[in-house]
């Protein structure tokens, strides 16, 4: 009986802790550090880009998902994800790329709506995604650039 609440209490702890970090992340600022473009076709480049994440809190923070799209004006040029969870150091920074390929057909709409409208306003929306036991939860992240 003893074992049982010792191992209930564990597991308990564990599972705040797991919460703890996760909701962590909320506090976290978000930069792009670099774009690399790659892997050039007729149709589409694939673009790597480095994202930094400086971690203010006194706990690991665990980011289960990471979601952004590149808009251009109102038209949507790509969209990127994370595919692995990445957990971030008490009071350090973490570095992590992400893959996307860019279809020159959508950048052209893009250029052709830019020249249309006169401006070329552009925005990067982004959702952190963290587990919990009632399913996933996302909140908006800004990234600003370093």
């Amino acid at each position: 009986m003893i074992k049982s609440i010792y191992l209930f209490m564990i597991c308990l702890f564990l599972s705040c802790t797991a919460v703890q970090q996760r909701v962590a992340i909320k506090e976290c600022k978000f930069f792009l550090v670099s774009v690399r473009p790659y892997n050039f076709t007729f149709s589409s480049v694939k673009v790597d880009f480095d994202i930094k994440v400086d971690n203010p809190n006194s706990i690991d923070a665990l980011l289960d998902k990471f979601v952004y799209t590149f808009y251009v004006n109102s038209m949507d040029v790509f969209s990127g994800t994370t595919g692995n969870a990445i957990s971030i150091p008490a009071k350090q920074s973490k570095q992590f790329a992400t893959t996307i390929t860019l279809e020159y057909n959508k950048i052209g709409q893009a250029l052709v709506e830019a020249m249309q409208l006169k401006t070329a306003a552009y925005r990067v929306e982004a959702r952190a995604y963290i587990n919990t036991i009632l399913g996933p939860v996302s909140y908006p992240v800004e990234i600003e650039l370093e």
